[in-house]
């Protein structure tokens, strides 16, 4: 029992740190996650195409602002009621992505539902039902500066835009032929991944220099003492790029290379716009 509390229930409680052991066991517990996922997904015939990914953002959204919640009550910033419900310790990671997959999956079985009694395509009532829970958390939420958002925004659109400049390089002839597998890499599909990871990036420095938060993961924990705040960005591009070009070229299933994007994806922006928007709620 030491051991699980050590390692697992407490840092739950301490509001979702993070440490070699449960890092592990999480990553492993993702692994066999995104393959039965992606077999249910099959069962269900489901396309991974571009409407899911839209159907499955605004739930990205509601997994962040609901843990963002949690922190509002872990701060003791909530009303009776709210306060009690979001105090629970299953919000934090892992138990946050377990809500936020059942509640997903939930929808997508009503929206099927949906689709066959009306013909209407399932990923319309689902992004719908997923804007409208949106609604409900950014209702709940005790916001406070708009200033993060500036912040946070500003420095990720400059990444983003220094990336992308990069990118236009490869259609001068020069490069066209000398650097393929990189121009793979960072196709527009794969910028606009890499972007919501830059986010995170963008996020977890303005929180920890302007604001006085502390980073709760193990990789960057050993990286920013080092390097400072600023290690995040290269960081996220030295592995968030190779990852997605392995993706490419291994992946020979177009529906499976699409879900793992879209994990790689969720990756990135779940925690980004958990740690936006906990500065906009001051939390």
């Amino acid at each position: 029992m030491a051991f699980l509390d050590d390692y697992f229930l407490n840092p739950i409680l301490q509001n979702g740190f993070f440490n070699p052991v449960n890092t592990l066991v999480y990553a492993l517990v993702l692994v066999a996650a995104v393959y039965g996922v992606f077999r249910l997904l099959t069962r269900m015939k489901i396309p991974v195409d571009r409407r899911f990914f839209l159907a499955v953002l605004p739930f990205i959204f509601w997994g962040s602002s609901t843990r963002v919640l949690h922190d509002a009550a872990f701060a003791g910033r909530l009303p009776p009621g709210l306060q009690e419900f979001y105090s629970a310790p299953w919000f934090p990671t892992p138990g946050s992505y377990f809500i936020t997959f059942a509640l997903a999956l939930a929808v997508l079985a009503v929206s099927l539902g949906i689709q066959r009694g009306t013909r209407r395509p399932y990923w319309q009532p689902m992004l719908a039902i997923g804007l409208v829970l949106d609604l409900v958390n950014v209702a709940f939420i005790p916001w406070v500066s708009l200033a993060p958002l500036l912040l946070v925004g500003g420095l990720a659109l400059f990444w983003v835009a220094l990336i992308h400049g990069f990118t236009r390089l490869f259609k001068h002839p020069f490069f066209q032929k000398r650097h393929v597998h990189l121009q793979k890499a960072l196709s527009p599909a794969n910028q606009a991944i890499l972007a919501a990871h830059l986010l995170d990036a963008a996020a977890t420095y303005i929180s920890l220099t302007f604001y006085g938060y502390v980073e709760q993961h193990v990789v960057p924990n050993l990286l920013i003492p080092l390097f400072g705040p600023a290690a995040m960005f290269p960081l996220k591009i030295l592995v968030v790029i190779p990852v997605l070009w392995a993706i490419d070229t291994y992946a020979e299933d177009p529906r499976f290379r699409n879900f793992l994007k879209l994990v790689v994806l969720i990756l990135g922006l779940a925690p980004g716009l958990r740690d936006l928007l906990r500065l906009m709620a001051g939390v």
